[in-house]
C-alpha cells in the first residue's frame, strides 16, 4: 500500500479526533496597507497569540550598483516590521526567525543590520544559506511572533555551556508553552573544536541542544518538530539516521550549500511543556515515512516530498497527502498557518503559485521558499505548521 493510500485512508479517522482536539483559537490574515494583494499566499497569519511571518525579501535592484546586504537586511526586517504592526504588535514580540542567505560571505554584514532591530531580548535564530532565493534576493526572513509579551522568556544555559554564539540570537526562547531553539551545530563548547565526521557533529548538537532543553526545564521527548541542515549530499542519510536515533519526533531534511562557520550540519528544535498535550503520527511506504506531532491544537508535519511527474504533479501529491495527514488530526488545510517550500529550482515557483492557489483558494497561509540541493529526483519538498 502506497503512502499516500495509506494517508487517505488514515483521513477517516479525522472526525473521530476533531471532536476531542482543543476549541479553535481565533484565525486573522495579517496583510500590511500597501501590500501585493495578488500573492498567492498571506503575509502574516496570527492564531491566538501566535503570528507566522512570510519569508520577507531583501531584493538586489536592478540598478548599476547593487544593494548591499546591509540595504537587503534592512529591507527584509522592514517587511517583518510591516506585518507586525498590522497585527499590533512589534520587534520585541518574536520569539523566532529564520535567515536565508544567497551567500554566507553575507553573514557579518547581515548581523549588524538585523541585531540593529533589537534594543533588548533577541529572538531564538536559525540561519544558512539557501542555494537560491526568490527572485535574486540576497537575503529572506522569515519569523515568528508571540502577541503576550509576559509569556516571553529568554532560556539562557549556564556560561559555558554552550558555544560563543555566532550573532545577535538567543539560544532559546519560550512563548507561553511553546519554545524554539535556534539552530545549532556541532562545535564542543570546551574544546571549540568540530567533529571529523557528520555523525559526531549531529551527537555534539544534539548534546547542545540537550544543554539547551535543560535549562528550560525540558527534555529531547518534549521535542514537537527538528529540521536538520546538510552540507554535503553524501552525508544526508548519515544525518538522519544518527538524528533519528535522538529526536523522536517529526524531522526533516534538506541539503544547502553552506552553513555558518566549519560545521557541515545544523539542527533546530521546537519543543513545549511536557503539561503540552500531544500525539504522534505517521504513516510508511514505499517513499519513507511522513510523520507529525499534534501538540495542543497544533500540528507539525515533516517536509513531505511528491514523487513523479511533473513539478505540478509532485506539488499536489505533496499537498493531497498533506491534507489527509491533517485530517486525520482533526484538522484540515484550512488551519495551516505556515507552508515552508523546499525547490530544487527555484525557477519552478511560478507554477507553485499555481497549486498554491489551487490548494489554498481563500486566506492562504504564510510561506516561506528557498531553493535546496535536490536529493534523488526530487523537485519540492513541502512542510506545514497548522493550527486552530
Amino acid at each position: 500500500m502506497s503512502v499516500w493510500t495509506t494517508a487517505c485512508l488514515a483521513a477517516g479517522l479525522g472526525a473521530m479526533l476533531a471532536s476531542a482536539a482543543p476549541a479553535s483559537a481565533q484565525r486573522r490574515v495579517i496583510r500590511p496597507e500597501g501590500a501585493p494583494a495578488d500573492r498567492p499566499y498571506s503575509p502574516g497569519v496570527l492564531v491566538g497569540q501566535t503570528l507566522y511571518i512570510s519569508g520577507q525579501l531583501g531584493l538586489p535592484g536592478t540598478a548599476a550598483t547593487p544593494a548591499t546586504m546591509d540595504a537587503q537586511a534592512r529591507q527584509a526586517m522592514d517587511g517583518v516590521g510591516a506585518v507586525l504592526k498590522a497585527a499590533g504588535l512589534g520587534y520585541q514580540h518574536l520569539v523566532k526567525c529564520h535567515v536565508y542567505l544567497a551567500n554566507m560571505d553575507d553573514y557579518a554584514a547581515m548581523n549588524a543590520a538585523y541585531g540593529s532591530y533589537f534594543t533588548d531580548r533577541v529572538p531564538a535564530r536559525t540561519t544558512i544559506q539557501a542555494a537560491g532565493l526568490p527572485a535574486g534576493a540576497g537575503v529572506q526572513i522569515a519569523c515568528v511572533g508571540y502577541a503576550d509579551l509576559a509569556r516571553i522568556s529568554v532560556v539562557r544555559p549556564p556560561q559555558g555551556a554552550l558555544p560563543a554564539p555566532l550573532g545577535p540570537y538567543s539560544p532559546a526562547v519560550w512563548a507561553g508553552d511553546t519554545l524554539y531553539v535556534s539552530g545549532m551545530g556541532g562545535q564542543d563548547p570546551a574544546t571549540k573544536t568540530v567533529g571529523e565526521t557528520v555523525e559526531a557533529q549531529v551527537a555534539q548538537t544534539v548534546a547542545n541542544i540537550t544543554t539547551t532543553l535543560k535549562a528550560a526545564g525540558l527534555g529531547v521527548s518534549d521535542v514537537a518538530w527538528a529540521q536538520g541542515y546538510a552540507t554535503r549530499l553524501g552525508e544526508a542519510a548519515a544525518l538522519q539516521a544518527t538524528l533519528a536515533k535522538a529526536i523522536d519526533s517529526p524531522r526533516g531534511l534538506v541539503v544547502v550549500p553552506r552553513l555558518p562557520g566549519p560545521i557541515r550540519a545544523e539542527l533546530t528544535f521546537i519543543a513545549t511543556r511536557p503539561s503540552a498535550a500531544g500525539v504522534k503520527f505517521g504513516t510508511a511506504g514505499t517513499s519513507g515515512s511522513i510523520r507529525g506531532v499534534r501538540r495542543e491544537s497544533t500540528v507539525y508535519v515533516d517536509a513531505v516530498l511528491g514523487t513523479g511527474g511533473d513539478i505540478e504533479a509532485q506539488a499536489r501529491q505533496a499537498f493531497t497527502g498533506l491534507g489527509a495527514l491533517l485530517q486525520s488530526r482533526g484538522v484540515g488545510m484550512q488551519d495551516v498557518a505556515l507552508v515552508t517550500v523546499y525547490l530544487s529550482d527555484v525557477a519552478d515557483l511560478p507554477r507553485i503559485n499555481t497549486i498554491f492557489k489551487e490548494t489554498f483558494p481563500t486566506d492562504p497561509p504564510a510561506r516561506v521558499t528557498i531553493q535546496v540541493q535536490p536529493q534523488a529526483t526530487e523537485r519540492v519538498r513541502i512542510g506545514v505548521i497548522a493550527a486552530r
